[in-house]
Protein backbone atom coordinates (compact mmCIF):
# COMPACT_ATOMS: atom_id res chain seq x y z
CA UNK A 1 0.00 0.00 0.00
CA UNK A 2 1.33 3.42 -0.97
CA UNK A 3 1.24 6.26 1.52
CA UNK A 4 2.29 9.73 0.41
CA UNK A 5 3.93 12.16 2.79
CA UNK A 6 3.70 15.84 1.88
CA UNK A 7 6.25 18.02 3.62
CA UNK A 8 5.13 21.41 4.88
CA UNK A 9 6.79 24.80 4.83
CA UNK A 10 6.47 27.66 7.27
CA UNK A 11 3.20 29.56 6.78
CA UNK A 12 2.96 33.30 6.29
CA UNK A 13 1.92 35.34 9.35
CA UNK A 14 -1.69 35.46 8.10
CA UNK A 15 -1.78 31.63 7.82
CA UNK A 16 -1.56 31.61 4.03
CA UNK A 17 0.81 29.41 2.03
CA UNK A 18 4.22 30.60 1.00
CA UNK A 19 5.07 30.19 -2.68
CA UNK A 20 7.06 27.10 -1.75
CA UNK A 21 4.17 25.48 0.10
CA UNK A 22 1.70 26.36 -2.66
CA UNK A 23 4.05 24.64 -5.10
CA UNK A 24 4.16 21.55 -2.85
CA UNK A 25 0.37 21.51 -2.65
CA UNK A 26 0.15 21.62 -6.45
CA UNK A 27 2.62 18.71 -6.51
CA UNK A 28 0.46 16.87 -3.99
CA UNK A 29 -2.56 17.19 -6.28
CA UNK A 30 -0.56 15.80 -9.22
CA UNK A 31 0.80 13.02 -7.02
CA UNK A 32 -2.74 12.07 -6.00
CA UNK A 33 -3.73 11.73 -9.66
CA UNK A 34 -0.48 10.03 -10.80
CA UNK A 35 0.20 7.65 -7.91
CA UNK A 36 -3.22 7.15 -6.28
CA UNK A 37 -1.90 6.62 -2.74
CA UNK A 38 -4.18 4.95 -0.22
CA UNK A 39 -3.42 7.74 2.25
CA UNK A 40 -1.72 11.12 2.33
CA UNK A 41 0.08 12.30 5.43
CA UNK A 42 0.44 16.07 5.56
CA UNK A 43 3.39 16.81 7.80
CA UNK A 44 4.12 20.08 9.55
CA UNK A 45 3.52 21.72 12.89
CA UNK A 46 3.13 25.37 13.84
CA UNK A 47 6.56 26.62 12.74
CA UNK A 48 5.17 30.16 12.62
CA UNK A 49 3.24 30.70 15.88
CA UNK A 50 1.95 34.07 14.61
CA UNK A 51 -0.10 32.20 11.99
CA UNK A 52 -2.01 30.41 14.77
CA UNK A 53 -2.34 27.19 12.75
CA UNK A 54 -0.21 24.18 11.84
CA UNK A 55 1.07 23.64 8.32
CA UNK A 56 -0.60 20.22 8.32
CA UNK A 57 -4.01 21.70 9.14
CA UNK A 58 -3.77 24.24 6.29
CA UNK A 59 -2.58 21.54 3.87
CA UNK A 60 -5.45 19.28 5.00
CA UNK A 61 -8.00 22.04 4.39
CA UNK A 62 -6.53 22.78 0.95
CA UNK A 63 -6.54 19.16 -0.19
CA UNK A 64 -10.15 18.68 0.93
CA UNK A 65 -11.15 21.86 -0.91
CA UNK A 66 -9.57 20.35 -4.03
CA UNK A 67 -11.67 17.19 -3.78
CA UNK A 68 -9.40 14.73 -2.01
CA UNK A 69 -11.54 12.67 0.40
CA UNK A 70 -11.10 13.64 4.04
CA UNK A 71 -10.70 10.01 5.11
CA UNK A 72 -7.58 9.67 2.93
CA UNK A 73 -5.72 12.52 4.67
CA UNK A 74 -3.85 12.14 7.95
CA UNK A 75 -2.40 15.14 9.79
CA UNK A 76 0.99 15.12 11.49
CA UNK A 77 0.95 18.43 13.38
CA UNK A 78 3.96 18.16 15.68
CA UNK A 79 7.06 18.48 13.48
CA UNK A 80 8.94 21.75 13.15
CA UNK A 81 11.88 20.48 11.08
CA UNK A 82 12.48 18.05 8.24
CA UNK A 83 14.11 15.66 10.71
CA UNK A 84 10.94 15.74 12.81
CA UNK A 85 8.79 15.26 9.69
CA UNK A 86 10.57 11.92 9.25
CA UNK A 87 10.55 11.07 12.96
CA UNK A 88 6.78 11.49 13.31
CA UNK A 89 5.47 10.63 9.83
CA UNK A 90 7.21 7.29 9.30
CA UNK A 91 5.57 5.60 12.32
CA UNK A 92 2.21 7.01 11.22
CA UNK A 93 2.69 5.50 7.75
CA UNK A 94 3.67 2.15 9.25
CA UNK A 95 0.52 2.22 11.41
CA UNK A 96 -1.45 2.68 8.16
CA UNK A 97 0.18 -0.54 6.83
CA UNK A 98 2.30 1.23 4.23
CA UNK A 99 4.58 -0.85 2.05
CA UNK A 100 5.82 2.15 0.05
CA UNK A 101 6.27 5.74 1.14
CA UNK A 102 6.09 8.43 -1.52
CA UNK A 103 7.93 11.48 -0.24
CA UNK A 104 6.61 14.67 -1.85
CA UNK A 105 8.44 17.97 -1.61
CA UNK A 106 9.94 20.59 -3.86
CA UNK A 107 13.09 19.86 -5.87
CA UNK A 108 15.19 22.46 -4.07
CA UNK A 109 14.24 20.86 -0.75
CA UNK A 110 15.04 17.35 -1.95
CA UNK A 111 18.38 18.47 -3.39
CA UNK A 112 19.74 19.96 -0.16
CA UNK A 113 23.06 18.41 0.75
CA UNK A 114 22.45 19.08 4.46
CA UNK A 115 19.38 17.67 6.15
CA UNK A 116 18.34 16.02 2.91
CA UNK A 117 14.73 14.85 3.31
CA UNK A 118 15.25 11.59 1.43
CA UNK A 119 18.21 10.61 3.63
CA UNK A 120 16.37 11.62 6.82
CA UNK A 121 13.36 9.50 5.85
CA UNK A 122 15.61 6.54 4.94
CA UNK A 123 17.19 6.78 8.38
CA UNK A 124 13.78 6.84 10.09
CA UNK A 125 12.60 3.89 7.99
CA UNK A 126 15.70 1.92 8.92
CA UNK A 127 14.86 2.42 12.61
CA UNK A 128 11.22 1.36 12.29
CA UNK A 129 10.80 -0.96 9.30
CA UNK A 130 13.74 -1.58 6.96
CA UNK A 131 11.47 -3.37 4.47
CA UNK A 132 9.50 -0.21 3.74
CA UNK A 133 10.27 1.21 0.30
CA UNK A 134 10.83 4.94 -0.18
CA UNK A 135 10.44 6.88 -3.42
CA UNK A 136 10.55 10.59 -4.03
CA UNK A 137 8.06 12.69 -5.93
CA UNK A 138 9.10 16.15 -7.01
CA UNK A 139 6.91 16.51 -10.07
Amino acid sequence: MKVAIILGNRLNDDGSFTEILQHRMNLALRLYEDVRPSYIIVSGGMANPISGVSEAQKMYEFLISEGIPEEKIVRETTSLTTRENAKYSVPMAIALNATTLVLCTSKEHMNRWYLNPFKLFLKAIKQHNPDLALVQYTG
